[in-house]
């Protein structure tokens, strides 16, 4: 059996991966939402152009990506304060997600006050929130991969990809293997995102520090928090 540093690394390098390549693809989110924004009009139906590149994200990560699209800074469009262009996979097709938008209403989804919209803001670079349960969206276990869009030298929307906490949890667990050691991979906050071990239930905070023969950062390209973490003891 191989040494659980060595372990940890690979699964590392493997998570780190899945987790590059949406962002390589929210970067093409962002150009394709700037050439838009850049273009004549104001009106929110310019951003339904987007819905090739939304499709090619949602399809091309092998269920890791569950849902994916911008949202606008208020007063960016003419007949709309706000707007929350997001489209999902359901039963194998893209389909847009309508959210209400009228803050006088009950079920008022104000995206602007979500971590993922507002982290990437506050930061100016890329963010990764979660796991949370999206109950404005989808209902189930999520993690938000979000990046701020620039335009005119000011941020006027934010690109974002709902992942798969059951996708995330695959990729953990297949790398990983059979292992004695208690593993489990956490946020920069300390929250659990996947765990072999019943000790760790993921949503739930890790109780560190943990002695053990590891702890490995999760690489994630140009993230402005600091990385994961895969954390092992016996």
């Amino acid at each position: 059996m191989k040494p659980i540093d060595e372990v940890l690394q690979s699964t590392a390098r493997a998570l780190g991966e899945s987790l590059e390549r949406v962002f390589a693809d929210l970067a093409v989110l962002d150009k394709a939402t700037t050439d838009i924004l850049a273009a004549p009009g104001t009106s929110r139906t310019k951003l339904e152009s987007l819905r090739p590149v939304v499709e090619d994200i949602v399809l091309k990560h092998d269920g890791l990506v569950d849902s994916a699209g911008v949202s606008v800074a208020r007063g960016l469009f003419s007949d709309a304060d706000a707007w929350h262009q997001w489209w999902s996979l359901v039963g194998g097709k893209l389909v847009f997600i309508p959210h209400n938008l009228n803050p006088a209403s009950i079920n008022y989804y104000d995206y602007t006050e979500m971590t993922w919209y507002e982290r990437p803001l506050a930061s100016g670079r890329p963010e990764l929130i979660g796991p949370y349960i999206d109950f404005g969206g989808a209902d189930m276990k999520i993690v938000t991969a979000s990046r701020p869009v620039e335009h005119g030298q000011r941020t006027v929307a934010v690109a974002g990809a709902d992942l798969s906490m059951e996708s995330i949890e695959r990729t953990f667990l297949l790398n990983l293997g059979r292992r004695d050691e208690h593993v489990a991979l956490i946020t920069e906050t300390g929250k659990v995102v996947a765990s072999n071990s019943a000790r760790f239930a993921p949503g739930t905070r890790f109780e560190g520090p943990y002695v053990g023969p590891g702890s490995v950062p999760v690489p994630v390209v140009d993230l402005a928090t600091p990385p994961w973490r895969l954390v092992a003891g016996e």
